[in-house]
């Protein structure tokens, strides 16, 4: 109940805060970018393709397509697949939109995905439907480095995600941005927050 008061809350407060947009989106870019940078054995990167009050970082995958290569989700069955980002695209459901679905396999390095909010320990919320939990639960590589982007700030002081639902590395909104400790034995992890540990905007996540 907790989790899905919070998520309605959160909702609301997205479908008001559509004017600047442009402005928020970029500022959330050039941070998202500076993660990338840090992560240097990164090569194929997950985005998102926004519904309207989600930060859009789409319209910069020119910018990113130079250096790296770029997947988005595709819907299938109550899960989804990565599918490699090519025009022309078609609404799916819950108005997202989608490419056409291909049956090239790829290892994710960066998965950057939109949330409704998070919790204390920077846990997923999301529109309730669990599809990149599923997601995540069939992955048999290494777990990429996950990056959650919002057009709010809507941290939750308490934590109320479950153990299935996606824990983010970062959680970056044009006011504040998140990291969140993670275990020693991953290294590569590891030597980026910890770099971004001694920064004086960033806020550890417990």
């Amino acid at each position: 109940m907790i989790k899905n008061n919070f998520r309605i809350k959160q909702k609301s407060r997205m479908k008001l805060r559509l004017k600047y947009q442009y402005k928020r989106d970029f500022s959330v870019f050039l941070e998202v970018k500076k993660i990338l940078q840090k992560h240097k054995t990164c090569k194929n990167i997950l985005l998102y393709i926004p519904l309207k009050y989600e930060i859009n970082l789409y319209k910069f995958r020119h910018l990113l397509a130079k250096k790296y290569q770029i997947f988005v989700p595709f819907m299938q069955d109550k899960s989804l697949k990565v599918v490699k980002l090519r025009l022309t695209l078609d609404k799916k459901s819950f108005g997202v939109y989608e490419p056409k679905d291909s049956f090239l396999q790829t290892r994710i390095d960066v998965a950057i995905i939109p949330v409704i909010g998070v919790d204390a320990n920077l846990g997923r919320i999301g529109h309730g439907q669990g599809f990149y939990d599923r997601f995540f639960e069939s992955i048999s590589y290494q777990k990429p480095l996950v990056i959650f982007t919002q057009m709010l700030n809507a941290k939750g002081e308490k934590a109320f995600s479950q153990e299935h639902d996606v824990k983010g590395n970062f959680y970056i909104n044009p006011y504040k941005k998140y990291f969140r400790k993670v275990k020693n034995h991953d290294r590569n992890i590891s030597s980026i927050n910890s770099r971004f540990y001694r920064r004086r905007d960033w806020v550890c996540s417990r």
